[in-house]
């Protein structure tokens, strides 16, 4: 049950991806990706219910490591961050943005007057504190496996550096733009959620002495 709640967090966790597809109205390489999902928006409840489910698929898989997984201290890091995502995830869920800020300048002004409403301010705290959790998790996950070498090390030392790569552009261009997403900090998101996802995945996969004796599946 772990691996299968891990894969299918990472599918939903991509439902991002459908934006090429849908009208959604927002530019993917200057929006945030949590604008998707913003109060104002016509595909809000899509991307809302991916979201929940994520965190709690999340959550559920980091439950289950815990409890019948390998429990060295990396491991636990990997499952508290797992855990911890998935929390912060599901939260962030219910925080949705009042409006897309990139695309309606009443709400970018709205919001750099700080008119907008508390849920709208939440929204940021959660979704940090989601990216910090899988920054961590990913960490453990790399650290954890380092002893083993090959295939699986290298996936998770390269999905833990696109991860951080990507969330410092992320805050950098936030900088840039005083808060406000600047030409590119949507594309940069979106390659860190694609970290996230791959990461996701990469739990999935893990090897078997990290899930119960069933296999976690």
């Amino acid at each position: 049950m772990g691996r299968t709640s891990a894969l299918i967090a990472a599918g939903c966790y991509s439902l991002w991806l459908l934006e090429f597809g849908l009208d959604t109205g927002l530019r993917p390489s200057l929006s945030f990706v949590g604008e998707l999902a913003a109060a104002d928006q016509p595909y809000a409840w899509l991307f809302g219910a991916g979201d929940r489910a994520t965190g709690v698929l999340a959550a559920l898989a980091a439950v289950l490591g815990l409890w019948s997984g390998e429990r060295g201290r990396w491991h636990r890091v990997g499952w508290l961050g797992l855990g911890g995502f998935g929390l912060a995830v599901a939260v962030d869920s219910f925080l949705p943005m009042d409006c897309a800020v990139s695309a309606d300048t009443a709400c970018a002004a709205a919001e750099t007057a700080g008119t907008l409403s508390a849920v709208h301010a939440w929204h940021t705290v959660s979704s940090g504190l989601a990216g910090a959790a899988a920054l961590v998790g990913a960490a453990g996950l790399a650290i954890a496996l380092r002893g083993r070498g090959g295939r699986p090390f290298l996936a998770a030392a390269g999905v833990l550096g696109t991860q951080a790569v990507a969330m410092i552009a992320v805050l950098l261009l936030l900088s840039a733009g005083s808060g406000q997403p600047v030409e590119g900090f949507g594309l940069v998101q979106r390659i860190r959620s694609g970290g996230v996802a791959a990461w996701l995945v990469a739990v999935a996969y893990l090897p078997g002495v990290w899930w119960p004796r069933t296999g976690g599946a």
